[in-house]
């Protein structure tokens, strides 16, 4: 039987409409290879074919070795041509149609390179290794889709987690708006190889897990604060499979709602049995089995911890997620942007930071950068680094008033800010560090680090971040509008209802010469309209 989409015709007399572009998500996880293939509408919606999947312990050679083997390569790329195989059957081809990812195991290998040279030279597809922030952001996406703003949504504080073989992704949810996000090294099948690297007698690995899970949730705990109502959804094929067990009739169109204590029973159960017996009794692979009880466990935990008798497991997916990002042709939408910013204003506020100069450097910040459009030639997407830099530039304050841009700098590079990979939070960093004293210098952190063209965009945005905040140099917010306009030789910038200047033009003097040396002209400012 063909595999292919049936792309019906169209009624005589409509217009027709393209057909649905087939696409697909090559998932290389800790136990396993996962396909999804499924096609986008015209209208961008996102209809699921089919998904397959074929065990590879990657996670077994990492976690113990630290390198994935040349055995474990070949299987792999023996999967890989098998999924090809199956891409053929459903025409899907073209750089733009399949993406290829992996996550903590190849992330953490030491020959991560050559395994990816590998997998490309033998089947084509080109491996992107996922950050743990990328992982926050696809969660986001999956978990909003399957929910659809319902009421769990909108008024609780939930708790998305997804306890994977490698690493246990936790999201944190207030009234819709993202509030924390954080990755921790607590993955079912590193506590397996963690048992067995220490040999640690059957008798006491139950106390051992227990007792690692639970300094992981207390860590957690501490980290964020939570409010009631509060509910933990749980995400991952685990939590998936118990759900199948114990609400069969669960069609996965709405999350799936469990007891506490019928998970625990279930939990308790498979801990009783051998890996063989898991396989037998629930018909997974060898490696899945070994992670079941481990991570039924951390939720079961992780469900007590937080005082509730009942979870939701939802069906979102990281594939799911990068299927609805291939639909959005990889741009942030307005909405998931809003919660970028949302998450900093947490992050923010965890330092203390002057939320009324920050937001205010934040607008004149935007307002700059569409004014200078023909100048910096920078994508949308810049604009919105420009403005979690321009809320955090002040961050350092925290810390020590002097030279507090340089500490600004660093705890925002070693923060997890939601939805930002690590080179662009990288690009934040050092775009507030910038935003007074030295101008970048290949002696600084990080700087001779960088390509070309992620040099020119922190010293464009750093540029217009601080003409930005010398406009509020009294922290009063007292410079409200500005239109600005480009002369022939410098950037006007023309404020009403402010009769004496002279302290924003001290400001400048101190800080416009970078953005002279960077776009080549002058700020002049101007009172009135």
């Amino acid at each position: 039987m063909s595999r292919k989409p049936d792309h019906r015709e169209q009624a005589p007399g409509r217009q027709a409409e393209p057909p649905p572009r087939p696409v697909a998500v090559l998932d290389l996880g800790t136990t396993a290879v996962r396909l999804t293939i499924a096609e986008i509408a015209a209208d961008g919606k996102v209809r699921r074919l089919e998904d397959l999947q074929q065990a590879v312990n990657l996670g077994r050679d990492v976690f113990a070795e630290g390198a994935i083997s040349k055995a474990t390569i070949e299987e792999c790329v023996r999967a890989l041509r098998g999924f090809r195989a199956v891409l053929t059957e459903y025409e899907v081809s073209g750089p733009n149609s399949v993406r290829a990812v992996a996550t903590t195991a190849v992330r953490e290998a030491s020959n991560r390179q050559a395994f990816c040279d590998r997998i490309y030279m033998a089947t084509g597809f080109d491996l992107e290794l996922l950050e743990n922030a990328d992982i926050a952001r696809l969660t986001y996406l999956s978990m909003h889709d399957d929910f659809a703003g319902g009421p769990a949504f909108k008024d609780s504080d939930l708790v998305v987690a997804e306890v994977s073989g490698g690493n246990t992704e936790l999201l944190v949810l207030r009234r819709g708006a993202v509030a924390f996000s954080q990755s921790q090294s607590l993955g079912s099948y590193r506590m397996r190889e963690m048992l067995e690297l220490f040999h640690t007698p059957l008798g006491r690995r139950r106390r051992v897990m227990e007792t690692n899970i639970q300094r992981t949730l207390d860590q957690i705990l501490a980290d964020v604060t939570l409010k009631q109502p509060r509910m933990l959804v749980a995400l991952g094929g685990d939590a998936r499979l118990a759900a199948g067990q114990l609400a069969p009739d669960w069609d996965q169109s709405a999350p799936a709602e469990l007891t506490l204590r019928a998970l625990r029973r279930l939990t308790e159960d498979v801990l009783g049995l051998s890996s063989e017996e898991v396989v037998g009794r629930f018909h997974v692979s060898f490696p899945d089995a070994e992670t079941l009880g481990p991570a039924l466990l951390v939720y079961v935990r992780m469900a007590r911890a937080l005082g509730l008798r009942k979870i939701l497991v939802s069906k979102a997916t990281t594939r799911h997620g990068l299927l609805l990002e291939m639909a959005a042709a990889g741009s942030w939408t307005k909405e998931f942007a809003a919660q970028i910013v949302q998450s900093v204003l947490e992050l923010g506020r965890r330092y203390r930071f002057d939320a009324k100069h920050a937001r205010h450097v934040e607008r004149l910040s935007k307002t700059l950068f569409a004014a200078l459009q023909i100048e910096h030639r920078l994508a949308p997407r810049y604009e919105l680094l420009l403005r979690v830099a321009a809320l955090l530039h002040d961050l350092g304050r925290f810390i020590s008033q002097r030279s507090h841009h340089k500490h600004s700098h660093y705890v925002i590079k070693n923060s997890e800010l939601f939805g930002l990979p690590p080179r662009d939070a990288l690009l934040v960093a050092l775009t507030a560090r910038y935003h007074r004293r030295a101008s970048p210098k290949p002696s600084h952190d990080d700087y001779p680090n960088l390509t070309r063209e992620e040099r020119l965009v922190v010293t464009r945005l750093a540029a217009i971040l601080r003409v930005a905040e010398a406009l509020d140099r009294s922290h009063s917010q007292r410079v409200r509008d500005i239109s600005c306009e480009l002369a022939k030789d410098k950037l006007v910038i023309r404020i009403p209802g402010v009769s004496d200047l002279s302290l924003e033009e001290l400001a400048l003097s101190q800080k416009g010469s970078l953005f002279e040396d960077v776009y080549g002209m002058p700020v002049v400012l101007r009172r009135g309209r």
